[in-house]
Order: C-alpha cells, then sequence, then structure tokens
C-alpha cells in the first residue's frame, strides 16, 4: 500500500482518518484533536470552545468521504477557530501522456470563469516535477470558490499524486498559498508493504 507521508508541523497538519474501526472513533478522535489544537494556542481552553471545534471536526469527517475523491485526507488548522481545511490526496495508475495526465490532476482546462486557471511548474526535491494551479469558480450555491491543486508523476510507484483544497473564502485561502505550498514540499510517497516485508 502507498502511502503519502509528510514532515509538516503536526500541530497545524492532522492526518484525518477516512474509516474508523469502531461506533465511537470519530468522536473520539475529533475531541482529541480540538483539545489538543486548543492547547497549543491557550494554556487552558475553555471546555465550550474544546467542544465547538470538536463538533466542526465532527461534522468535516462526516461530511468529506465521496466529496472529492481521496485515498488519504490532511487537514490545515492553523487557527482554532476557523473549521480546518481539507487537503485530499488521491494516487491513480499511470497511464497515458504525462503532461496531459498531470493537467487534468491540476484542473489546467477546467471552466474558470472569474479568471482563467493560473497553472505554474511546481517541483518539490521529494516528488521532482510538477505542476501547480489556482482556480477560481463559483459553487452551486453561487458562491466565489477557489482550488488550489497540485499534480506530480512517480515512475518510482507507478502513481499519479494529486493534491487538491478547495475553499470558499479565496481571499483567507490566497492569503495562505506559502503554507500550501510549503505542505506540498513536506510530502513524498512511502510503500508501507515494501517496508514490514524487509
Amino acid at each position: 500500500m502507498i502511502f503519502v507521508e509528510t514532515d509538516s508541523d503536526p500541530s497545524q497538519w492532522l492526518l484525518m482518518p477516512l474509516v474508523w474501526d469502531r461506533p465511537g472513533d470519530l468522536e473520539e478522535w475529533a475531541h482529541q484533536q480540538a483539545e489538543l489544537l486548543w492547547k497549543l494556542h491557550v494554556k487552558r481552553p475553555k471546555r465550550r470552545d474544546v467542544k465547538a471545534l470538536a463538533v466542526r471536526l465532527s461534522m468535516l469527517a462526516e461530511g468529506i468521504p465521496g466529496k472529492i475523491p481521496a485515498h488519504q485526507v490532511f487537514l490545515y488548522a492553523p487557527d482554532p477557530r476557523r473549521i480546518p481545511l481539507p487537503f485530499f490526496a488521491l494516487k491513480v495508475p499511470i497511464e497515458g501522456d504525462r503532461t496531459a495526465r498531470l493537467r487534468e490532476a491540476v484542473q489546467a482546462d477546467e471552466e474558470s470563469p472569474v479568471r482563467p486557471v493560473e497553472v505554474e511548474p511546481f517541483t518539490t526535491e521529494r516528488m521532482g516535477e510538477g505542476l501547480r494551479s489556482l482556480r477560481y469558480f463559483g459553487s452551486r450555491e453561487g458562491a466565489l470558490m477557489m482550488s488550489v491543486n497540485f499534480g506530480w508523476r512517480s515512475e518510482e510507484f507507478g502513481v499519479d499524486l494529486q493534491l487538491r483544497t478547495v475553499s470558499d473564502d479565496p481571499g483567507w485561502l490566497a492569503a495562505h498559498i506559502e503554507e500550501c505550498d510549503e505542505f506540498a514540499r513536506s510530502i513524498w510517497l512511502n510503500d508501507a508493504s515494501s517496508s514490514t516485508s524487509s
């Protein structure tokens, strides 16, 4: 099994499970994360603040599966007063032309009525040459949305990797582009089956 790994700041970037073993695991996880995030900002967080964040995390975890295809989801949580921003990681087997598939991965040619999709090369030490795009579009409800999309091809693992986030607060997301880029630079692929068999 190939996993996306990161050594980004664990106090701001949380790995969110997509499958829960037992009833109650989701709520337990949400409460633990909420308490941890608040304690990083204040010595003695108020119970109501921890509970409010735990509820938001639970709702996020319940609502994410199926919304955007993903094998792993990371949450960017720099401020416990905000709903964390999910980043969706999807691995697909290599197929077809590299450039065409990476452009598809970063939604380079998708409709973007506000302004053209901004596509540029995005190379990291760990993932090599890839692409990054910024795309602005409207939601069904008419809200302005922004997505940040990354794509790489890994010949070593035989997959194309997509990393994506979507926000209905483009101003906030645009102000945190550097943090998004930093997170993208922090990731790499790891084949867990080969490391356990050796």
